[in-house]
C-alpha cells in the first residue's frame, strides 16, 4: 500500500528526518541561540540536548575564534545566501571536553514570524582530514623510513636555489647493504635502513631537511650553512653513529658520508654533486667497496 503523504503529521515527519540525519542538525534563531539540536549535534559536541537549546551558538566555536564567528553569524542574518559544504573550509568545533574537532557546515535560512531563522547542518570531517594528512604525508616521505623523499628534498632544493640561499648538503651512503641482504636477507637490510634514519635523525640540526633517496643513499639539506657548519654536521654525525653502535644491539651500522656547502646562487646541484664524490673518497678512503 503506497504512503499517502499528505496523511503524515509534517511535525513529526520533520522530526524524525532531524533525528535520523548523519550529521548534527542546529536551528539557531536570532542573536545566536539554539533553538533545536538533534541527537548527532548531542554526539558530536558532547552535550546533552537541554544544554544546547536556549544556549548561544558562540560557544560550540573555540575561543579565540568566537569574536569573529559571532560577526560573520550576524553578517549572514542580515545577508543570508545558500551555504553547500565546501572541501576548502577549514573550519573547527569545540567539544563540551574542549576537544576540537574539524567540521564543515552547509547553511540556509528560513523567515518565520519570530524571525529569521539559520539551519547549520554541521558535519565531522575528521576522518577526511586525516585521510588528506595521510595522503600529503606518504607523497612526501619514504614509505620504509618515514624520512623525507627525493621528491620532496627535490622541491625544497629548488625552493632554496630560488631565494639564493647559501645551502651545505651532505650525502650518506650505507656500508653493505647489499651484502647484508644477500646474507641474512631483506628485512636485515630494512632494518639497517631504518637504523641510519635513526642516527640521521638524531644529528640533524633544527631546521634541516633529511632524506631518504632511494635505495642505501640519505641526503641532509643545511639552509644557511657555511663550510664550518657542515663540517661540524659531518662531525655530529659521526659522533651520533658511535653512540648508536655502542647502544643497539646487533652488527655496527656502518655508512660513508661527504658534504659540501653551495658556492654561487642556486648551486645545490653543483654542492651535491661534489657532497657526492667526497662521499666516495671517504668510501675508498677506509677500504669500503659498493657492491651492488
Amino acid at each position: 500500500m503506497d504512503l499517502d503523504i499528505a496523511s503524515v503529521d509534517p511535525r513529526a515527519l520533520a522530526l524524525g528526518l532531524l533525528e535520523a540525519a548523519p550529521d548534527a542538525v542546529l536551528v539557531v534563531r536570532p542573536g545566536g541561540i539554539i533553538a533545536l539540536a538533534n541527537r548527532m549535534a548531542e554526539k558530536m559536541f558532547g552535550y546533552d540536548r537541554s544544554e544546547l537549546i536556549g544556549a548561544s551558538v558562540d560557544m560550540l566555536v573555540p575561543a579565540a575564534a568566537r569574536d569573529r564567528h559571532a560577526a560573520h553569524r550576524a553578517g549572514y542574518e542580515a545577508s543570508p545566501k545558500l551555504r553547500g559544504m565546501s572541501d576548502n573550509m577549514d573550519l573547527v568545533g569545540i567539544r563540551k571536553n574542549g576537544a576540537e574537532v574539524p567540521v564543515d557546515i552547509a547553511l540556509s535560512t528560513v523567515d518565520t514570524p519570530a524571525g529569521r531563522l539559520v539551519l547549520a547542518i554541521v558535519r565531522d570531517v575528521s576522518r577526511r582530514r586525516e585521510l588528506e594528512h595521510a595522503l600529503e604525508h606518504a607523497s612526501t616521505h619514504d614509505t620504509l623510513t618515514d624520512l623525507h623523499n627525493r621528491a620532496y628534498l627535490d622541491a625544497r632544493r629548488r625552493e632554496l636555489d630560488a631565494r639564493g640561499d647559501t645551502v651545505g648538503v651532505l650525502l650518506v651512503d650505507i656500508d653493505g647493504l647489499k651484502a647484508a641482504n644477500d646474507r641474512n636477507g631483506h628485512k636485515a637490510g630494512d632494518q639497517l635502513l631504518r637504523r641510519c634514519a635513526v642516527v640521521l635523525r638524531g644529528a640533524a640540526p633544527e631546521g634541516a631537511t633529511v632524506a631518504r633517496l632511494g635505495g642505501d643513499e640519505f641526503a641532509i639539506m643545511l639552509p644557511g650553512a657555511d663550510a664550518a657548519a657542515v663540517d661540524a654536521a659531518i662531525a655530529r654525525l659521526r659522533a651520533e653513529l658511535d653512540h648508536h653502535n655502542e647502544m643497539a644491539r646487533g652488527p655496527a651500522l656502518s655508512f660513508s658520508v661527504g658534504g659540501a656547502v653551495t658556492e654561487r646562487r642556486g648551486g645545490t646541484a653543483q654542492a651535491l654533486r661534489l657532497a657526492d664524490r667526497r662521499m666516495y673518497d671517504d668510501k675508498r678512503s677506509r677500504g669500503v667497496g659498493r657492491a651492488r
